[in-house]
Protein backbone atom coordinates (compact mmCIF):
# COMPACT_ATOMS: atom_id res chain seq x y z
CA UNK A 1 0.00 0.00 0.00
CA UNK A 2 1.36 3.53 -1.14
CA UNK A 3 0.66 5.94 1.58
CA UNK A 4 1.37 8.86 -1.15
CA UNK A 5 -1.73 8.25 -2.84
CA UNK A 6 -3.75 8.39 -0.27
CA UNK A 7 -6.67 11.48 0.47
CA UNK A 8 -5.31 13.80 3.03
CA UNK A 9 -7.79 14.29 5.79
CA UNK A 10 -9.37 17.57 6.81
CA UNK A 11 -8.30 19.13 9.90
CA UNK A 12 -10.38 19.66 12.92
CA UNK A 13 -10.03 20.37 16.37
CA UNK A 14 -10.58 17.91 19.02
CA UNK A 15 -12.21 18.37 22.43
CA UNK A 16 -15.07 20.49 23.34
CA UNK A 17 -16.23 23.34 21.32
CA UNK A 18 -16.49 26.73 21.89
CA UNK A 19 -19.67 28.38 23.45
CA UNK A 20 -20.58 31.35 22.02
CA UNK A 21 -21.85 32.43 25.25
CA UNK A 22 -19.62 32.74 28.83
CA UNK A 23 -17.06 34.89 30.06
CA UNK A 24 -14.88 36.57 27.85
CA UNK A 25 -11.52 37.08 27.92
CA UNK A 26 -10.18 40.24 29.08
CA UNK A 27 -7.46 42.35 27.16
CA UNK A 28 -4.19 42.22 29.15
CA UNK A 29 -4.30 46.12 29.53
CA UNK A 30 -7.51 45.81 31.62
CA UNK A 31 -6.05 42.83 34.12
CA UNK A 32 -3.39 45.32 35.77
CA UNK A 33 -5.68 48.24 36.14
CA UNK A 34 -7.33 46.54 39.59
CA UNK A 35 -3.89 45.65 40.39
CA UNK A 36 -1.76 48.91 40.69
CA UNK A 37 -1.35 50.83 43.97
CA UNK A 38 -0.51 53.97 43.91
CA UNK A 39 1.88 55.10 46.70
CA UNK A 40 -1.08 55.91 49.45
CA UNK A 41 -2.32 52.34 48.71
CA UNK A 42 1.59 51.11 49.13
CA UNK A 43 1.62 53.45 52.47
CA UNK A 44 -1.30 51.32 53.53
CA UNK A 45 0.02 48.16 53.03
CA UNK A 46 3.40 49.30 54.73
CA UNK A 47 1.34 50.78 57.93
CA UNK A 48 -0.46 47.41 58.28
CA UNK A 49 2.45 45.22 58.64
CA UNK A 50 4.31 47.38 60.76
CA UNK A 51 1.17 46.92 63.27
CA UNK A 52 1.29 43.24 62.99
CA UNK A 53 4.88 42.84 63.79
CA UNK A 54 5.83 41.82 67.34
CA UNK A 55 2.07 40.94 68.23
CA UNK A 56 1.40 37.46 69.81
CA UNK A 57 2.78 35.78 72.52
CA UNK A 58 6.19 35.94 73.73
CA UNK A 59 8.26 32.65 74.07
CA UNK A 60 9.75 32.44 77.88
CA UNK A 61 12.70 29.92 77.87
CA UNK A 62 13.79 29.49 81.56
CA UNK A 63 17.37 29.44 81.80
CA UNK A 64 17.26 26.32 84.13
CA UNK A 65 15.52 24.09 81.45
CA UNK A 66 17.58 25.17 78.38
CA UNK A 67 19.81 22.45 77.53
CA UNK A 68 18.85 18.63 78.89
CA UNK A 69 22.32 19.19 81.08
CA UNK A 70 20.90 21.85 82.66
CA UNK A 71 17.89 20.63 83.36
CA UNK A 72 19.55 17.44 85.25
CA UNK A 73 21.64 20.04 87.21
CA UNK A 74 18.57 21.94 88.35
CA UNK A 75 17.05 18.33 89.63
CA UNK A 76 20.17 17.33 90.99
CA UNK A 77 20.64 20.91 93.07
CA UNK A 78 16.46 20.98 93.34
CA UNK A 79 17.24 17.17 95.77
CA UNK A 80 20.38 18.55 97.00
CA UNK A 81 18.74 21.26 98.86
CA UNK A 82 15.72 19.57 99.95
CA UNK A 83 13.31 21.90 97.27
CA UNK A 84 10.42 19.41 96.12
CA UNK A 85 8.59 21.77 94.55
CA UNK A 86 11.88 22.65 92.40
CA UNK A 87 12.53 19.07 91.87
CA UNK A 88 8.78 18.14 90.51
CA UNK A 89 9.17 21.08 87.71
CA UNK A 90 11.88 19.80 86.21
CA UNK A 91 9.59 17.13 85.13
CA UNK A 92 7.47 16.93 81.83
CA UNK A 93 4.42 16.29 84.41
CA UNK A 94 5.56 17.61 87.63
CA UNK A 95 5.73 13.43 88.94
CA UNK A 96 4.75 13.43 92.56
CA UNK A 97 5.95 9.80 92.62
CA UNK A 98 9.65 10.71 92.45
CA UNK A 99 11.60 10.40 95.02
CA UNK A 100 11.20 13.34 97.89
CA UNK A 101 14.37 15.98 98.05
CA UNK A 102 15.82 14.71 101.37
CA UNK A 103 14.76 11.38 101.17
CA UNK A 104 17.36 9.90 98.21
CA UNK A 105 18.78 7.38 100.83
CA UNK A 106 21.91 6.27 99.35
CA UNK A 107 23.47 9.52 99.55
CA UNK A 108 24.85 10.81 102.64
CA UNK A 109 25.00 14.24 103.51
CA UNK A 110 26.90 16.28 101.14
CA UNK A 111 26.88 19.95 100.16
CA UNK A 112 29.04 19.11 97.08
CA UNK A 113 27.14 17.41 94.69
CA UNK A 114 28.02 17.85 90.30
CA UNK A 115 27.39 16.13 87.13
CA UNK A 116 29.89 15.13 84.64
CA UNK A 117 30.25 12.90 81.95
CA UNK A 118 27.34 13.84 79.77
CA UNK A 119 26.72 11.11 76.50
CA UNK A 120 23.66 12.06 74.56
CA UNK A 121 21.91 10.03 72.41
CA UNK A 122 19.11 11.59 70.35
CA UNK A 123 16.06 9.33 69.74
CA UNK A 124 13.75 11.50 67.54
CA UNK A 125 13.23 15.59 67.20
CA UNK A 126 13.54 17.33 71.04
CA UNK A 127 13.91 13.69 72.59
CA UNK A 128 16.88 12.48 73.77
CA UNK A 129 18.72 9.68 76.14
CA UNK A 130 21.30 11.63 78.61
CA UNK A 131 23.44 9.16 80.73
CA UNK A 132 26.13 11.02 83.27
CA UNK A 133 27.80 10.76 86.37
CA UNK A 134 26.95 12.28 89.29
CA UNK A 135 30.07 13.07 91.60
CA UNK A 136 29.35 13.85 95.24
CA UNK A 137 31.82 14.42 98.35
CA UNK A 138 30.89 12.06 101.58
CA UNK A 139 30.42 15.24 104.26
CA UNK A 140 31.39 12.57 107.04
CA UNK A 141 34.65 11.26 105.49
CA UNK A 142 35.23 13.77 102.78
CA UNK A 143 35.99 10.60 100.20
CA UNK A 144 34.55 12.02 96.55
CA UNK A 145 32.30 9.13 95.08
CA UNK A 146 30.11 8.86 92.02
CA UNK A 147 28.05 7.01 90.35
CA UNK A 148 26.45 6.91 86.87
CA UNK A 149 22.81 7.55 86.02
CA UNK A 150 20.68 8.44 82.92
CA UNK A 151 17.30 9.92 82.26
CA UNK A 152 15.38 10.40 79.26
CA UNK A 153 14.15 14.11 78.35
CA UNK A 154 11.96 15.74 75.93
CA UNK A 155 11.70 19.51 74.74
CA UNK A 156 8.07 21.21 75.41
CA UNK A 157 8.00 24.98 74.17
CA UNK A 158 11.66 25.05 73.88
CA UNK A 159 12.31 23.79 77.19
CA UNK A 160 13.91 20.73 78.32
CA UNK A 161 11.99 18.83 81.02
CA UNK A 162 12.68 15.16 82.27
CA UNK A 163 10.23 12.09 81.31
CA UNK A 164 11.61 9.15 82.92
CA UNK A 165 14.92 7.71 84.72
CA UNK A 166 16.34 5.12 82.87
CA UNK A 167 16.45 2.03 85.16
CA UNK A 168 17.58 2.47 88.66
CA UNK A 169 20.31 -0.14 87.72
CA UNK A 170 22.87 1.97 87.96
CA UNK A 171 22.60 2.91 91.32
CA UNK A 172 25.41 2.61 93.35
CA UNK A 173 25.49 -0.20 96.34
CA UNK A 174 25.53 1.59 99.54
CA UNK A 175 28.11 1.09 101.81
CA UNK A 176 27.85 2.51 105.29
CA UNK A 177 31.16 3.11 106.95
CA UNK A 178 31.46 2.88 110.35
CA UNK A 179 30.78 6.28 112.68
CA UNK A 180 30.31 6.75 115.92
CA UNK A 181 27.08 6.88 117.79
CA UNK A 182 27.51 9.76 119.38
CA UNK A 183 29.18 12.55 116.80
Amino acid sequence: MRLELLEPIPYRELGTATAASGVEHASPSSVHEGVRLGLRGWLVVLAVACSLLGQGERCRIERQFRAPSTTLEAYWDALRAGDADAAWACFVEGRPDVPLPGSIWFLPTTDDLWLTGYRALPIAPGRVMVSYEVHYRDGWSGDERMFRFGNELVRQRGEWRIAKSIGEASMPEWKPKDRPVDS
